[in-house]
């Protein structure tokens, strides 16, 4: 195996075209140059590859061995090559990433969506999980990054920021508490609450700032999914509090959101990934389009009519 790849490429082409001055061209070699290519690849394999004359050049029967063996890996190797430059340009590959599911399903989603229809070939894997099982997953390289609520500084991660989201208190548009624009989190203390469980770290802010002001108490009702606690709040049985950002992919009929008074409960969202840890070209281009999406349903529910908006923006830092 002494022959170089150019030395393949030059042969294939002077056996296609029939002329070695066709065969330099398509390399885009002067002719001299060509013809000690092909001199160079003789004496590699030790035949002769052509017979020539002044008009055309014809294989041997040691060059149609050759060109039927040397055509598939050459394609091959094309192929390689352009799969490669593909997923340098994010085209190709895949990527693992994970979410908070109130990020997964609106935000997550659509972005996917968007990589599907401009980059077929690239697999995405979306791992829902809450803020501390995402955090360590990062970690411990189970995925590439994640988008969940800045905590903590641990030197290891790199947190880039994409927007503020905010808990609201979600209620039936005929509640009593309906006509404030803030709510006190005394008065939400007053009503039945619907809490998603104690693991997420939507529930955790929620028992700290009640804890905080001295006005915590059991919530009515404990719900996994927010989709659940949404329907019950349109059925009377109390009020849920939800992260901001969900709403607009959730079934908000007969609802309102109001926003909560001090301590507002604020959450940092951005990407999490490791310092040591280079991103693919395919999870590149996810987060650039998770990005475009952040901006775009930031920009939706702030302008989402009637309702109270909270403080929130999205931005690249």
């Amino acid at each position: 195996m002494n022959f170089k790849l150019r030395q393949l490429e030059g042969f294939i082409a002077a056996a296609e075209l029939g002329a070695f001055s066709k065969a330099a061209e398509r390399l885009c070699m002067t002719q001299p140059a060509f013809s000690q290519l092909i001199r160079e690849l003789e004496t590699a394999v030790g035949v002769k590859l052509f017979d020539r004359t002044t008009r055309r050049v014809d294989l041997t029967d040691a060059g149609r061995l050759l060109l039927a063996q040397a055509r598939r890996p050459l394609d091959d190797l094309q192929h390689a090559y352009a799969s490669l430059l593909e997923l340098a340009g994010g085209e190709r590959g895949s990527v693992t990433y994970a979410v908070l599911p109130s990020t997964a399903f609106c935000i997550g989603t659509r972005a996917i969506a968007q990589l599907r229809a401009r980059y077929p070939a690239v697999q995405v894997r979306q791992i829902e999980d809450q803020n501390s099982l995402l955090i360590d997953k990062v970690l411990q390289r189970e995925v590439e990054f994640g988008i969940g609520m800045q905590s903590g500084s641990d030197p290891a991660l790199q947190f880039d920021f994409m927007f503020v989201d905010e808990l609201v208190a979600v209620m039936p548009a005929d509640h009593p508490l309906a006509a404030k624009p803030v709510l006190p989190w005394s008065d939400l203390a007053c009503h039945p609450l619907i809490l998603l469980p104690l693991f997420s770290s939507s529930r955790r802010m929620v028992d700290a700032n009640l804890s905080l002001l001295g006005c915590h108490s059991e919530p009515a009702f404990e719900v996994v999914n927010m989709a659940t606690g949404l329907s019950m709040a349109r059925e009377g049985l109390g009020l849920t509090v939800q992260p901001w950002v969900a709403l607009e992919s959730l079934n908000m009929s007969g609802l309102v959101h109001r926003s909560l008074g001090e301590p507002r409960p604020l959450r940092r969202m951005g990407i999490i990934r490791r310092r040591d840890r280079p991103l693919s070209a395919a999870a590149e281009v996810l987060i650039e389009l998770l990005f475009e999406q952040a901006h775009a349903s930031v920009s939706r529910n702030e302008t989402a009519p009637g309702q109270a908006r909270p403080a929130t923006h999205a931005a690249r830092s």
